[in-house]
């Protein structure tokens, strides 16, 4: 607390006086970080024309979240404040269920991806690869060569391209082509 209270330039008390506990305000850092990218997801769904566009837009916009965040930073927040992370994480992870399940639901229905996709399979495999990515990052990234951000890349656009129909895939090659990342 004191190197936060330093870091702000107030003092310990004042700091105190706002937040209780650390958990305090590690919970209110969370929150305020998980406010910060739904509003950047809905700016992107503003602002792009397809679903395709949509999903290729959250990805790039993950991978440059991912390529600013040490993973030993989230490990040491699930590590050190469990119960802090477990509310606000719970509802967060709903928020992306739902959205994987409308975003594969909505493309079935514009004949992007293959009718006969599970829909909640689909959803389930997609979120787990990505709470493994999380979880185990450790793992995967100290023992191979890998960015969590090249993992989440080849997560993303692979798990795409396996439910698009050849319309599906021209789509997913355009807009990641026009939207593609340099280095």
């Amino acid at each position: 607390m004191e190197m936060v209270a330093d870091e702000i330039g107030i003092s310990k008390r004042t700091l105190y006086e706002h937040f209780k506990t650390k958990d305090e305000l590690v919970e209110t850092c969370v929150h305020s970080e998980l406010n910060r990218l739904i509003g950047k997801d809905t700016s992107i769904i503003e602002r792009s024309s397809h679903i395709i566009e949509t999903y290729l837009l959250f990805m790039w916009s993950h991978i440059q979240e991912l390529r600013q965040t040490n993973y030993l930073f989230i490990k040491d927040l699930r590590q050190l404040y469990p119960s802090s992370l477990y509310c606000m994480t719970t509802e967060f992870e709903s928020r992306i269920k739902e959205g994987i399940k409308n975003f594969i639901e909505k493309g079935k229905g514009q004949n992007i991806f293959r009718p006969e996709i599970n829909v909640e399979l689909a959803t389930i495999i997609l979120f787990e690869q990505l709470q493994m990515l999380m979880e185990n990052s450790e793992k995967i990234f100290s023992m191979h060569y890998f960015s969590p951000a090249e993992v989440f890349e080849h997560i993303s656009i692979n798990f795409i391209r396996g439910m698009a129909t050849k319309e599906g895939v021209e789509l997913i090659d355009h807009y990641y082509n026009e939207h593609q990342l340099t280095n």
